[in-house]
């Protein structure tokens, strides 16, 4: 079986980022693996993606390297606020 790919979701404890990271943890036979990234990793929202099978990432938005280790290895890097926000794609 080929390595899956990854697909970073900032913000995976809220709402928006939550329903994204259990929808592509759901599909068992996809081709995608999840890094959830959140302020927190000891929360219980946060564990209990990783208990379904997130890899858990603390993201402080004011350190260069730490946001630089959830983007390694992934395949597409997109960025995007909100309906009102930029969406930035590399």
């Amino acid at each position: 079986m080929a390595e899956k790919k990854i697909i970073a979701v900032v913000g995976a404890t809220g709402a928006q980022g939550g329903g994204l990271v259990r929808a592509i943890l759901n599909d068992r036979g996809g081709d995608f693996a999840v890094r959830a990234l959140t302020r927190d990793v000891t929360t219980e929202k946060a564990k209990a993606l990783a208990e379904l099978g997130a890899e858990l990432v603390a993201l402080v938005l004011d350190d260069r390297q730490a946001k630089q280790r959830p983007r390694d290895r992934l395949l597409r890097k997109d960025a995007a606020k909100d309906g009102f926000g930029l969406v930035r794609r590399s």
